[in-house]
C-alpha cells in the first residue's frame, strides 16, 4: 500500500449530465491516480452486512489515513463549488446549502437476484441529499439508474430481481459505471445500482465483485 493511495489522477476530467432532463449530476473520470491499488486495498478490508436496502456487504477504511482525508477534502470542495449551486430545490421546496461534512465506506454487491428482500428489489431514496460513488470495477458491473413513476397503472406487480423498468417505474437517468469514475448525484431521486448480466448469479460475484466507494455528504 502506498503512502498516497487515494491520490487524485493528473488526467481527472469533470463532466455534467442531467437526470430527467433537468436535475444535474457530475462525473469525474480518472479520479484516482492508481485505481487498481485502491481496489486491491479496499477488497482486503473486513466486510460485514450492509443496511436493509443494500444487497451486499460494507467495509470502512481505517480512520485517520491522511491520503483518504485529503481526497475527501478535495471532493467536498468540488461538491460545494461545482455541484450544490446547480441543484434545484428539494421535493420539500428547500434549497441545499454547502455540505458541512463527508463520510465514506466501500461496498460490494454480491447478493444473488433470487435472494433479494422485497426492499432490495425496489429503487430507494437516500437519507442524505447528495451522494458520491466511485466505480472500481475493471469488468462491466453496471452504473446507477434513476427512476420516476409512470403514473397510475393500477395494481402494483411484485418485482423480481434487481430494480429495473416496470409498469410502474421508468428509467429517467443513467450514469455509466466506468472504471475509476466518481459520480455525484442527488440522493432524493429514486435510484438503484444497475445490476444485470450473468455475473451476479454465479461465482463472479465473489471472485470479481462489484466494488464501489460510497461518499456521503452532510
Amino acid at each position: 500500500m502506498t503512502d498516497d493511495l487515494f491520490a487524485t489522477g493528473p488526467a481527472a476530467e469533470l463532466s455534467m449530465g442531467r437526470i430527467d432532463g433537468h436535475i444535474p449530476y457530475l462525473a469525474v473520470d480518472n479520479i484516482f491516480a492508481d485505481p487498481a491499488a485502491v481496489r486491491e486495498a479496499a477488497l482486503a478490508l473486513p466486510y460485514a452486512s450492509g443496511t436493509a436496502h443494500y444487497p451486499g456487504r460494507i467495509a470502512r477504511f481505517p480512520s485517520g489515513d491522511p491520503s483518504l482525508t485529503t481526497f475527501l477534502e478535495k471532493v467536498l470542495a468540488l461538491v460545494s463549488r461545482e455541484y450544490v449551486p446547480l441543484l434545484p430545490p428539494m421535493p420539500d421546496g428547500q434549497r441545499l446549502s454547502a455540505p458541512r461534512g463527508v463520510d465514506t465506506d466501500f461496498a460490494i454487491t454480491d447478493t444473488h437476484p433470487g435472494e433479494l428482500s422485497p426492499r432490495q428489489r425496489e429503487p430507494h431514496i437516500d437519507a442524505i441529499p447528495v451522494f458520491g460513488l466511485v466505480y472500481l470495477n475493471p469488468e462491466p458491473r453496471g452504473g446507477t439508474l434513476f427512476f420516476k413513476p409512470r403514473g397510475d397503472t393500477g395494481a402494483k406487480a411484485e418485482p423480481a430481481g434487481y430494480p429495473r423498468p416496470s409498469e410502474q417505474l421508468e428509467v429517467c437517468g443513467h450514469i455509466e459505471g466506468r472504471f475509476n469514475r466518481l459520480a455525484i448525484y442527488p440522493g432524493f431521486i429514486l435510484h438503484s445500482g444497475e445490476i444485470k448480466g450473468e455475473w451476479i448469479s454465479g461465482k463472479e460475484r465473489f471472485e470479481a465483485p462489484r466494488l464501489t466507494q460510497r461518499i456521503m455528504f452532510f
